[in-house]
């Protein structure tokens, strides 16, 4: 299931955007508490704003192993893409 761009083939869930934009701004999502903060409200609005930029899943061909058969997925916000700012860009790794 590699591929660039499109659309995440998740593992655990289907929020990884908001995930980026949590912790873009500070906020640590490694438990639900991180959904809970305060600024988490305001900041929702703007996760539609991040863009699966590559996805690239465990593959015993390539000796690619991420966690336990898991996907590693690259994240940017549309206006960083554009402007090809990769310095941007968020990983988020799901695993089975």
């Amino acid at each position: 299931a590699h591929h660039l761009r499109g659309y995440a083939a998740p593992i655990q869930g289907n929020d990884m955007e908001l995930q980026c934009q949590l912790v873009s701004h500070g906020i640590h999502c490694g438990t639900p508490a991180g959904y809970r903060d305060p600024r988490a409200a305001e900041l929702t609005a703007d996760a539609a704003s991040w863009r699966l930029l590559l996805q690239l899943d465990s593959d015993d061909a390539l000796d690619m192993q991420w966690g336990d058969g898991g996907r590693l997925y690259f994240w940017i916000r549309a206006e960083n893409l554009a402007a090809r700012s990769f310095d941007a860009v968020w990983m988020i790794l799901q695993c089975h």
